[in-house]
Formats: C-alpha cells, structure tokens, sequence
C-alpha cells in the first residue's frame, strides 16, 4: 500500500502499522474542553466522569491530532462491535485508551515494561515504542481502574495483534489502522468493506499491507505480527475453530 509521508508519524516507522492518521483532522472537531459535548463523535458508551477523566489526561500527554485520531478510533471500534455483535462498552473503553502510552519516551516504556515484567523480544528492545501498547494498558488499568482482562488485552494488541485474541481485540486492532483519517485509497476502503464482514479476514490482510510497508523500507518486523497475520489467515481460510470471546 502506498501512503504519502503525511500520514505517516516520524518518530514511528518502524511500528508494524504505517496507515498513521493525517496530520490535519478528518471530519472532527474537537471543542476546548474536549469533552463528549463534541458533538461530532457519535455518543460514547462511557460514563460521562470516566470520559472526560481519560480525555483530560490525554489532554496533556498527547497532541491535538493523536486525540482526534483517537477518538476517531474509539468511534470506529464501537460501531464494528456492534456489526459483529460484540460488547460495544468494551469496544469504547478500548479504542478510547489503546494510545495512552504514545508519546511516552523510550526509556519510560523499557522501565514500565520490565517492571511489569513483560517478556520482550530483541525488536522491543531496538525499537521501543513498540511497547506502547502494553504500557497503555498498565496505565489503563493504574490510572483508571481498568480491570477488564479483555479491555485491557484489546489495548495490549492494537498495534501487533497477538495469536488467538480475541474478537474485541481484533475490532480494535483494526480500528485503529483503518479509522477515517488514514485516508480513502483503494487499499482502505477495500480493507474497511472486509472489516465489515469477516474480523480475521481484515485482520490477516491488515498485516499483509503492513508488512508489505516495512518490508519496502527495509525496516525490522516483529515476530508477534506475522503470528498474528498466520493465525487471522488460517481462521479467515480454512475455517478452524474460532477463540472463546472473552
């Protein structure tokens, strides 16, 4: 997939997904407060309190476009769990904290990581941003009492995927890729229609086009995503049984 540099986040190539949201917002704006009163964004499932803590602190760890793609994120991850007849609360919880830890500063994560004593892989150790996913939802679950297993694994695994995740962690992985503001090229819309039918089919070609991204720039590939890419392709291809939603 072919992509202009403006849609890509300088300091993070070398995480297994390139489709990064464009600079300038994509149908939503966001007042000062940045509260549900938006009224751009379909109404969230969260409480209000909640909502607007997370928002809050965003606020002041995240710039203003990695908000509107987050929040974009959480929209989109609400409504392909209602597609596929999945807990659309978890989806918002999800998609709206799968970035908390985004602009943490490499050493920030190395630390938080192994104080958690998460096993790491050479490619995390090289390229630490890859952890802010993991790290999100540490701080997902220390700074907001996030205690849903599965809300807490679909924050994990919005940016590698993991091998038998679950279908809540697959609408969020893909949320996260093909959210509006990645643009419309062929490629995404093609991706987004099969998002809309089959979660492992999109999964799989998701990984396909992200790869096929590094792999042109010669940038290193984490393991966990080509499990991840064999697995959604051995569910969406030759119908094996399919993980226990959680």
């Amino acid at each position: 997939m072919s992509e202009s540099n403006k849609h890509l986040d300088s300091h993070d190539t070398t995480d297994a997904k390139h489709l990064k949201a464009a600079k300038q917002p994509v149908g939503l704006t966001i007042a000062p407060d940045a509260s549900h009163r938006s009224g751009v964004v379909a109404p969230s499932l969260l409480s209000i309190e909640l909502r607007d803590r997370v928002i809050q602190w965003l606020q002041k760890h995240v710039p203003a476009s990695r908000l509107q793609h987050i929040l974009r994120v959480e929209q989109m991850a609400i409504e392909l769990a209602q597609r596929h007849d999945i807990d659309p609360l978890q989806a918002a919880q999800a998609g709206l904290m799968h970035d908390l830890a985004k602009f943490f500063k490499p050493q920030r994560l190395l630390e938080m990581a192994r104080a958690e004593r998460l096993v790491l892989d050479p490619v995390d150790v090289a390229n630490p941003h890859l952890l802010h996913a993991a790290v999100g939802a540490i701080v997902a679950r220390d700074e907001f009492g996030i205690h849903d297993e599965s809300v807490l694994d679909a924050i994990r695994h919005h940016t590698l995927g993991c091998p038998g995740m679950s279908s809540l962690s697959c609408v969020v992985f893909l949320a996260d890729s093909l959210e509006p503001g990645r643009g419309d090229t062929p490629e995404l819309v093609a991706l987004r229609e099969s998002s809309q039918q089959n979660l492992y089919r999109a999964v799989w070609l998701t990984c396909d086009e992200s790869l096929r991204h590094l792999l042109s720039r010669a940038q290193q590939i984490h393991p966990r995503m080509v499990q991840t890419r064999n697995w959604a392709l051995a569910l969406a291809d030759k119908k094996l049984p399919q993980p226990r939603i959680r």
